[in-house]
């Protein structure tokens, strides 16, 4: 979904990851990156807010590590992240592609427990239609920082 009929430059998609962990984690890094950008919340604490704006010869990333957020038994990882969708000249100063979305690669030890928190496998993924970034209007001006 990169566009809408509604006037709005951009969408919030939730990715959620949950899993259960036996034993405290040891480690737990992660590498993300999102395509507007993102904050990552664990166990309903925002843990970090990203990435860095990136330029069309370099995509960054940012790594992370969580550990001291996860716990013993039930543990969520959630990224909400805000699209600005290629086609709109809101928010010109992030890189866009074509492609929206999350990329997550890594993984928690916890023991002799290993969760990989890769993005092929596992997420749940919801749209939040109910959140508009409304165009053309005298107070948008925060959509078109460019410096």
């Amino acid at each position: 979904m990169d566009s809408s009929a509604q006037n709005t430059a951009g969408r919030l998609v939730t990715f959620t990851r949950t899993f259960h962990l036996e034993s405290p984690s040891t480690t737990a890094l992660i590498h993300c990156t999102a395509d507007t950008r993102y904050k990552l919340f664990v166990n309903g604490k925002r843990v970090a807010v990203g990435q860095a704006r990136s330029s069309p010869l370099m995509w960054y990333y940012d790594s992370l590590d969580i550990a001291q957020h996860l716990q013993r038994g039930d543990n969520e990882v959630k990224f909400v992240v805000l699209r600005y969708f290629v086609g709109t000249r809101a928010a010109m100063p992030f890189e866009r592609t074509a492609f929206p979305g999350l990329t997550v690669f890594g993984q928690i030890e916890a023991g002799e427990m290993m969760v990989e928190l890769n993005s092929l496998m596992g997420w749940e993924a919801e749209v939040d239609e109910s959140v508009l970034f409304p165009t053309g209007l005298v107070d948008d001006v925060f959509l078109h920082v460019s410096s």
